[in-house]
């Protein structure tokens, strides 16, 4: 089953920012990680928003390989940087399919 990690971010230094961002995308591509959405400027349609100014949605083709990109040396290299540049929330999910009460057709 695939898993997706969303990450609520605000931005704290722009160039770490960056930085951060061209240097985990290599690193989460060799477990298989596909962005899925990036989406700016939330819209609050519920409850109070916590300051973030973006999301990230990325899958990864199985919790265990999110999981292992999350806990490698490669990626804990750069956590300082993400630390350094944003605050986030990352959050992980593992894809269970869509219950037929849900579905729109």
């Amino acid at each position: 089953m695939p898993a997706y990690m969303i990450s609520q971010v605000r931005v704290t230094d722009q160039e770490k920012f960056q930085s951060y961002l061209a240097q985990t995308q290599p690193i989460a591509a060799k477990f298989g990680a596909r962005p899925v959405a990036m989406g700016a400027a939330a819209k609050t349609l519920n409850g109070a928003n916590d300051g973030h100014q973006m999301v990230f949605v990325i899958e990864f083709p199985t919790m265990a390989q999110l999981e292992a990109w999350h806990h490698s040396e490669d990626y804990k290299a750069i956590v300082p940087l993400r630390e350094e540049g944003s605050h986030q929330h990352m959050v992980a999910y593992e894809a269970q399919g869509v219950p037929a009460q849900f579905s729109l057709s």
